[in-house]
């Protein structure tokens, strides 16, 4: 069964929109999953957006910039969900554990394989350690690249309050690795 059959928008409108975000989502994917850390839940927050977003394809297609706008759109549904998460008497994320993809190569033998994968471990722990403000924070800028206007234009947080938070949460990083 095909979905598009059922809704209540023109055919021609799937295929405009998917030629719209088609060039983003593998952007947008990695930014919900380094936000949300579980891949369920990334492809939630991804689908989320895409339902949200569909039928505002007119107001998409006059963007000029649309990447950065796109990702302030995730950002700010991703925080949505957690406000009504923490709202909710019911725990449904568990914990949290932020997930790295390991880079060793092909050549590397089985002690270096591990010692990157322990490295990843001992990250992914000292984040969780971290506020949501600064793990957000050091997540979008060191990890997904984001530069600090772009950060800025997705969060709405003031560039110096970015950079600050961004020193403060690479310091509490270096104080629990040590």
């Amino acid at each position: 069964m095909d979905i598009r059959n059922y809704w209540p928008f023109r055919k021609d409108c799937h295929s405009q929109f998917e030629s719209l975000l088609g060039p983003h989502l593998n952007r947008l994917y990695k930014l919900a999953y380094r936000l949300t850390g579980q891949r369920d839940d990334a492809e939630d927050l991804v689908q989320d957006l895409l339902l949200k977003l569909f039928p505002r394809l007119q107001e998409m297609q006059q963007i000029d910039q649309l990447a950065p706008w796109l990702s302030r759109i995730l950002y700010r549904l991703f925080i949505d969900n957690i406000r009504r998460q923490q709202r909710s008497p019911i725990d449904l994320m568990g914990d949290e554990e932020i997930i790295y993809e390991t880079h060793a190569s092909p050549m590397d033998g089985p002690a270096e394989v591990t010692h990157i994968e322990l490295t990843h471990e001992r990250i992914n722990q000292a984040l969780q350690q971290l506020s949501e403000e600064h793990r957000v924070l050091v997540m979008l800028h060191d990890v997904e690249g984001y530069s600090l206007q772009e950060i800025n234009s997705m969060t709405d947080i003031p560039i110096g309050t970015i950079k600050s938070r961004l020193s403060r949460g690479r310091q509490k990083l270096r104080e629990i690795m040590q």
